[in-house]
């Protein structure tokens, strides 16, 4: 059996997209406490709750209680410098969106990695080379 990560992707989730436990517990209708239980991993959220927090975060159910949805990972720059994904921290604001897309990219073999990265830093100096033009005009 599979083991669960529900807990653990509940708060990494909650905390990347800058909500309180309070706000989440009544976005899903259920008492604060219990939302705390669930994060706590003092008692598993029942089915209608795991429904609801998927919905919320855009995620599938499976991804909510099996994939490991952490965004305080350390990431590679292509520059080779280092910095730390982590919301509480402000260093970079990311939403459930942007988690997924990091928890997909980190999935992927390093040469696919290498491949986007790539592909982002030419559509990035693209971008940057179009407004250059269009603010010379």
């Amino acid at each position: 059996m599979r083991e669960l990560k529900v807990a653990d992707n509940m708060r990494e989730l909650r905390i990347a997209n800058g909500y309180s436990q309070r706000a989440i517990s009544e976005l899903i209708h259920i008492a604060r406490q219990t939302y705390s239980l669930y994060e706590t991993e003092k008692r598993i959220p029942d089915l209608t709750s795991v429904c609801s927090l998927a919905d919320l975060y855009g995620v599938s159910v499976d991804m909510l209680l099996y994939a490991d949805l952490s965004v305080r990972q350390i990431a590679d720059s292509p520059t080779g410098e280092h910095f730390a994904i982590a919301p509480e921290t402000s260093a970079i604001p990311i939403n459930g969106t942007d988690a997924r897309m990091l928890t997909n990219y980190k999935s992927l073999p390093p040469g696919i990695q290498k491949e986007v990265r790539d592909f982002v830093l030419f559509k990035k100096k693209l971008f940057e080379s179009e407004q250059t033009f269009s603010s010379e005009k």
